[in-house]
């Protein structure tokens, strides 16, 4: 086996691929700290740099914004009030609607019975050819059968035969 030597160490080929992951897992654990010790670094500085924000602005267009809410309250009223007679005009509108949704339901309600005994009919139709394919496909089963069987004995027949042996 290869054996490298280091001062007056000799290492062999199978300690050498012990050490040399462990030397660099070591070294990446190494730089993984001080990179992390920096970047603590980096953010002590940046909160011993912090500046609060000036309010006054904001102070400023809150007291705006409260004047603009009083103006729209006075048009949220105005525009209630429209509404209020919209509402009024849409609910006869509705009863209109509800007067013809009465006589539709009528309407469909017969097409709903004529469907209804148009799909008796028909699942009686497909029911009926359902049978008339059972029962034909039993007979096909009991000729298939049968002519099995007939092949079978002739088969037998000519393997009995004594004029044809192959041995």
């Amino acid at each position: 086996m290869a054996e490298v030597e280091i001062g007056e160490m000799k290492v062999s080929g199978g300690k050498a691929l012990v050490i040399i992951p462990l030397l660099g897992t070591i070294l990446g654990g190494l730089w993984g700290g001080f990179e992390l010790y920096q970047r603590l670094l980096d953010a002590e500085q940046a909160v011993t740099e912090y500046v609060a924000p000036d309010m006054s602005g904001i102070n400023q267009q809150l007291a705006v914004q409260a004047e603009t809410v009083a103006a729209l309250k006075e048009d949220v009223q105005q525009q209630f009030e429209t509404v209020t007679a919209l509402l009024d005009n849409m609910q006869e509108d509705l009863d209109r609607v509800r007067e013809d949704a009465d006589e539709v339901d009528t309407f469909v309600r017969t097409i709903d019975e004529s469907t209804n005994e148009t799909q008796r009919d028909l699942r009686n139709d497909v029911y009926g050819m359902e049978t008339e394919l059972n029962d034909r496909l039993r007979e096909l089963d009991a000729e298939l059968r049968e002519m099995r069987d007939d092949l079978e004995e002739k088969i037998e027949r000519i393997l009995d035969n004594p004029l044809n042996d192959s041995e």
